[in-house]
């Protein structure tokens, strides 16, 4: 199973496959949510194919939660398909974020939704 993470923006983040383009950046417009997993899925896959153990995408920026929290769930959905499908090199997925309030964000979903045991949720100790 691919490690998932939601780290604090810092030098040290580009040791791997970085992913710059401002499109992961943002939900598309049209708020397809299948889109947006489409192009985590390629980015993923083109990764692999270089050979690259650790992935850093950029987090989503939105004004609305509700859509932020589903985008989030998407992305995570995508990217633990991904490592089930098959054999890959990579093994660690780690999603940048500008500030702590969304990165909040990206734990609290990953905690709610995907963590099934306390030792699997995302925490830095602000919850226990």
């Amino acid at each position: 199973m691919l490690e998932i993470q939601a780290i604090k923006k810092s030098a040290s983040t580009t040791n791997g496959h970085v992913v710059s383009d401002p499109v992961f950046c943002m939900i598309p417009a049209s708020k397809d949510l299948n889109t947006l997993a489409g192009l985590y899925k390629k980015e993923l896959e083109a990764a692999a194919f270089k050979g690259a153990e650790t992935i850093y995408f950029p987090s989503l920026s939105c004004s609305s939660q509700p859509l932020l929290f589903r985008a989030i769930s998407q992305i995570y959905r995508t990217i633990l398909d991904f490592g089930d499908a098959g054999d890959t090199s990579v093994k660690k997925v780690c999603i940048v974020c500008e500030d702590d309030d969304i990165r909040n964000t990206y734990m609290v979903v990953w905690n709610f939704y995907y963590a099934g045991t306390k030792n699997a949720r995302m925490n830095d100790g602000r919850w226990d």
